[in-house]
């Protein structure tokens, strides 16, 4: 996946050193026309250079059977190294950090006598666990600054699957939980084979949030990054943000895959025949 990178000003050397300030016309400000604010570097600018970064990924799995739950057990772990996140408090916007993740899931086949007395039920479960390294944020006058993705989060899913009429239909939920986004979706959905070459599929996708999920999301986007001072400043002459942000758009890394679409919902009607 590409990462953007904020223009890099502050050396004589940097190849776009030639950003104009458009408020005095000058070279960023190191023209003499910049007055008070002479000398300052100009640093945290919202204008970007997409990069390709180079990861490097070790990671292992397992699974295993656990005889006396009738359940099978898998586990993967991977740490990557390279991934580079968004980060106001950083000159460029961004940082490189060495990342965990892992999952654990669990799979058991149930009989339910009401579901069907007959035929095995699935559950299925997975945990998924991320940690960022050296993850940065910090408290300004205006909200939270730095990488807005959480340092430490927890997604987990559930599906619950059953065979009913000699497994012609097959009536399926999928449920996930964003712990640290507080968002939720749910996916129920039923396959009918109707005939051998017909088959049938309604289902949806509906998600959800808890009623402070706004706020929650809410992230600095730069807006107060004061590239120019002083005719971008809040009240200091010093590069970096204060704090001041929404939902649009690091915003969108606080509500996570699930929160960045919780408004789209849907639901969908299949049918295929096999000729």
């Amino acid at each position: 996946m590409p990462s953007l990178r904020g223009i890099d000003v502050r050396s004589p050397n940097a190849s776009n050193q030639n950003v104009v300030n458009p408020f005095t016309g000058g070279f960023g400000n190191e023209s003499p026309f910049s007055g008070p604010a002479q000398g300052i570097p100009t640093t945290h600018l919202i204008a970007f250079d997409m990069h390709f970064p180079r990861i490097n990924m070790v990671g292992g799995s397992m699974d295993f059977q656990v005889e006396q739950l009738n359940a099978a057990i898998r586990v993967e772990a991977a740490v990557t190294d390279g991934e580079e996140f968004a980060n106001t408090l950083k000159p460029r916007l961004y940082s490189e950090n060495q990342v965990f993740r892992s999952v654990i899931g669990f799979d058991r086949p149930t009989f339910i006598p009401w579901i069907n007395p007959n035929r095995t039920t699935l559950f299925s479960a997975q945990l998924f666990y991320q940690h960022i390294f050296d993850h940065q944020e910090e408290q300004r006058a205006g909200g939270l600054v730095g990488m807005p993705d959480w340092e430490d989060n927890v997604i987990g899913t559930l599906l619950i699957k059953a065979f009913l009429m000699n497994d012609r239909l097959s009536p399926q939920l999928i449920m996930a939980r964003d712990f640290k986004a507080h968002s939720w979706v749910a996916s129920p959905q039923v396959e009918w084979s109707m005939t051998d070459s017909l088959k049938m599929v309604v289902g949806g996708n509906f998600k959800g949030k808890s009623d402070n999920s706004n706020s929650r999301w809410s992230w600095d986007d730069c807006r107060s990054c004061n590239p120019y001072a002083p005719y971008t400043s809040y009240g200091d002459l010093t590069p970096g943000s204060s704090g001041m942000g929404g939902l649009e758009p690091l915003g969108r890394f606080r509500a996570g895959p699930i929160g960045s679409a919780w408004k789209e919902n849907e639901v969908y009607f299949t049918l295929k025949y096999k000729f």
